[in-house]
Formats: C-alpha cells, structure tokens, sequence
C-alpha cells in the first residue's frame, strides 16, 4: 500500500495543536515513536515555535484555512540531513477536528543533482573559480546595489603575460598548475569584498566592490590592489621541475550604476586589458574614453539594421536537425537569421543580435522571423519528406515579455494557415525565471495553441528542478559549450549525462546543439543522447539548398 511505501513519509497532524495523530511505517522508522508528540519539536530538532516556513503558518492568518486547502513545498530535514517535497492538504480529521495530511517524498538524490548542475553550470572546473556566467550574475547584482548606493566598483581584466610560451615549451599539463597557482596567488590578494573568475585561457576577471562615492578615492582603491595582484603574479612559478617568470596585464573599468550594460562593461575591461599590454605589460590601465569611437561604429551599424528590417536585407537559413534511431532522419530544422549588408557583405548575427536587442529592434525582427518561418513551413506543406519537418526559431526576451506576444504570434501562424504544432519556440533559462507567474501563465497559453516549447542553452542557467517540472515544455537543448570539450573535458560529460537522464525523467526530447566532430557525434550517442544539431550533419543554409 502507498500509506506504508518505504519511500513515502505520511502522516496526520492537527492544526490547532501541532500535535502528530498518525504516521505510516516510514515515518517512524525515520524519526521514531511520533504520535501524540508536537511534530515542530520532533522533525525539527526540539524547535521550541512552530516552522515559519510551513505555508500554514505562513497563510492561516488572518482566517482560518478551508477543508481541502494544499500546499507543496520542500524543506532539508536537520535530523537526517535529507530533503523532502511535502504535499499537504487540510482534511476533518475526528470530530470536526482539521489536521493537514502530509505527504514527504525524498528528493535528495534529485537535488544533489540539482546542485551538482549548479556548481558545474557556474565554476571553473580548473580552479574552482566562478565561471564567466556566475561572474556576469554578480555583475548584474553589484550594478543594481550600486544604482541605489552610489557606491563605486570596477571590473579588474586579467590577462597572464607570454602564457601560451609556458604551454608550447612544457605542455598544457603544466600550464594547467600554473594557472592554479595563478589563481590562488589572486585569491590571497584580494581582501576586499569581491568575485574572482576564470573566464577561459589565462583570463581572469576580479569583480571589486567599495563603499566609495568619490571616483578619485575608488581609483586609489583599484590602483592599490591591481598593483598588488601584479607584484604577487610576477613571482617566479616552481611547478614540477620547471621554473617560470610570468607576468601580468590588467585593464579596469569602474561603473557605479546601471548605465551600461554587463557585456559592455566585461569589453570596456578587455579593451583596457590590451591597452596595458601595449604599454609594455606587466602593468595596469583604466578604460580609455577614446574607445567609445568603437562603440560609435556600433551605433552607426544600429541604424543600418533598422534600415535593413524595413528594407528586407535579411533572409533565413536553416540548419537541420536529426533524430537517431536505427538510422539517421531529418526531424525539423532551426531557422537562423542572416544579414547581407549592402556595403560589408554578410554580419554575423553574433554581432548584430546583441544590437537589436540593445535598440529594441529585436521586437520587429523577431516577428519577421517567425512570419518568414511560418512562410517557409506553408510552401513545404506540398513536399513529401519537408512538410512533417517542425522549424525551431530563437524567442529574445524582449520579444516574451511584450504583453502582445502571445497574439501576435497566433496572428502569424493564423494569417499564413499553418498549424502551431509546426513551430517551436526556443526560449533560454534566464528569460523563465523572470516574474515565475507571469512567465508560466504564458507558457500555458502557448502550450493550449499548440504551440512546441523548448529551454535553450539548458545547464547555463537556473536549471531548477522543481522549477522545470512546472514548465509545459517539451525540448531541453543541451548549450554547446558542453559539446565543444565533451571528448576532453570529464566535466562535460558528467553535465550532458545529468540532462539526459533529467529529460527522460520528464519525459522530454533532449537535443545537442553544436554537435562538430564525429568524436563529439559517437560519445553523444554513447551517454544515450538522441537528437543532434551542428556542423557535422549540416551548416545552416537556404532553404533552396535543403
């Protein structure tokens, strides 16, 4: 019987006194003889007051709660260190007595899991050190808290003098130590409130925050400890058997509000990085204004993608998708934009997507995008092997959050008659988590048109869990920059396993995407993956040409 499952936790508690009328079996093998005892004082070590974070708690005031009332909610129990989702509902239990039904079931596994994701997903696997996306995070977080306080802080670019020297002469092994010992000599530096991260090579970022309002004295501040990560840098390595001198260079940028956006900011970093390097290296600089000329040209190539949307300079390439049985099949395509500007010829969507997004131009190009995709599935509905092929386009967040979004893109499919059903919307993990509700209430929507949903660039972001069982999704497609090392990097693996079993436990399509070399193509299928996207099957291309 469930009542007595070994894994399920059940038991009745009543409202008014706390106190524990029943428990099954595995309640009191867990936590021994409970009934008639107060359940706060037993499952939580003695606790003098009922849990504050029990949602009847939380929700009873100011009125009682009603017969039929559930929560779900997780808690990590402290006597047995494990974590439980409860399930509780308010029952009469005897004698007009109400007692909340409880039901724990053990999640400790998935959330170690969960965990795991989180701590690959957001750190350097060499040095431990955050990763470029929990630094991003932490700059986004020190902006807001800046914007507020008026409180300087700065953004210190790293860069190890000659470093590719040390691996060519003694192999990347040994490059290896050195960068870890780089890293602990940064870390031993830093004194300040602060977030180091390794974002790729011999690249270090250090995120450096001050109570300073006076952008002279945060100077000062950024001086001091940039020339003490230099002089602690440029001590000589002892690694294994070989002796190294390496030096630094490190470009600064300060920023004390939200003006700028976090991948500015990192350029700005980068910008003055090698601007230290051309000064001689092993030595420091802050951003040069005279920079900002670059950014003008980025401004001048705004105006020319507004103008090439209005004027249809872009045109839709796709690349396939394939489904792995016994043998390989076409199973859709994902639609990619392309620019072919008039005077510079072909601009990667690397370049200007970002700027559409900046601008808010994304919004009209977005809509062209799936317009033109709706197009293209209307004229392969007359070809045999094409027209069951279902074509995933990337959704911005810009694009999502538009309070029309839902209609307009009903509006498209309509006015082209092609069923929902033949697009699917590739939305990223970041953009799910904005305002959960709201999010989720449209997702729905989406789901009832018949619409097909996927989570892009899935072990990048949140990757909740019990967030992602609530999404009515049905694709998680595992981000590329897990595939690139995947037959190098242990790391990887361990991630795109972890995907794959999370996506069979929900029942979802699980696709690879930047899928290059026939090694990365064996040691996917290897670890049990099944969709696949990349170079290796095709690059993007017309529809002509498909």
């Amino acid at each position: 019987m469930i009542v007595n499952n070994k894994e399920t936790l059940i038991c009745a508690i009543d409202l008014e006194t706390h106190e524990i009328l029943y428990a099954n079996n595995s309640c009191i093998k867990e936590f021994g003889d409970l009934i008639g005892k107060t359940c706060y004082k037993t499952f939580q070590k003695n606790k003098k007051t009922p849990c504050s974070f029990c949602p009847f708690e939380q929700y009873k005031q100011p009125n009682p709660l009603a017969v039929g009332t559930t929560f779900e909610w997780e808690n990590e129990n402290p006597i047995n260190g494990r974590y439980y989702l409860f399930n509780d509902c308010i029952v009469e239990w005897r004698d007009n007595q109400k007692a909340k039904i409880q039901v724990g079931i053990d999640i400790t596994k998935q959330k170690k899991l969960e965990e795991e994701i989180k701590r690959l997903a957001n750190y350097d696997s060499l040095t431990n050190l955050a990763n470029k996306t929990l630094l991003k995070k932490s700059i986004s977080s020190t902006m807001k808290k800046n914007h507020q306080k008026g409180f300087y802080s700065a953004l210190l670019f790293i860069n190890l003098d000659n470093f590719k020297a040390v691996n060519d002469k003694s192999g990347h092994s040994i490059g290896d130590k050195l960068l870890i010992e780089a890293s602990r000599r940064i870390k031993k530096t830093i004194k300040s409130k602060s977030v180091i991260s390794r974002i790729g090579g011999d690249e270090f970022i250090v995120l450096v925050e001050t109570s300073k309002k006076d952008e002279t004295l945060a100077m000062r501040v950024f001086e001091k400890i940039s020339q003490k990560i230099l002089d602690s840098l440029k001590e000589t390595y002892f690694i294994d058997n070989y002796e190294f001198r390496v030096s630094a260079s490190i470009g600064i940028k300060l920023f004390n509000d939200e003006s700028t956006s976090v991948d500015k900011l990192i350029s700005y970093a980068d910008n003055a990085m090698y601007n230290a390097k051309g000064n001689g290296k092993n030595t420091f600089c802050f951003f040069d204004p005279k920079l900002q000329k670059i950014m003008d040209e980025k401004i001048k190539l705004t105006e020319s993608l507004k103008e090439a949307i209005e004027q249809n300079q872009m045109n839709l390439h796709y690349q396939t998708q394939i489904f792995l049985n016994q043998e390989e099949k076409i199973v859709g395509v994902e639609a990619l934009i392309r620019w072919n500007h008039p005077t510079r010829g072909m601009i990667s969507p690397a370049e200007f997507i970002p700027l559409a997004e900046e601008s808010g131009l994304i919004i009209p190009l977005g809509e062209w995008i799936i317009d033109e995709a709706c197009k293209q599935i209307k004229t392969w509905k007359s070809e045999k092997v094409k027209k069951s092929w279902r074509v995933s386009i990337n959704v911005s967040s810009k694009q999502f959050e538009m309070d029309s979004f839902v209609s307009t893109i009903k509006n498209i499919v309509d006015i082209n008659g092609i069923h929902p059903n033949m697009l699917r919307l590739e939305l990223t993990e970041s953009l799910l988590i904005k305002n959960v509700d709201k999010v989720l209430d449209r997702l729905h929507k989406l789901k009832e048109m018949g619409f097909s949903l996927s989570i892009d660039d899935f072990g990048t972001g949140y990757s909740s869990l019990s967030y992602l069982k609530r999404l009515p999704i049905n694709e998680l497609k595992i981000d590329q920059s897990f595939i690139k090392d995947l037959t190098t990097d242990k790391n990887d693996e361990i991630i795109i396993k972890t995907i794959i079993t999370i996506g069979k436990k929900f029942g979802l399509e699980v696709i690879a995407e930047g899928v290059e070399t026939k090694e990365q193509y064996q040691k996917l299928t290897e670890i049990g993956c099944k969709y696949f996207q990349g170079y290796f099957f095709s690059k993007p291309i017309s529809a002509q040409q498909l």
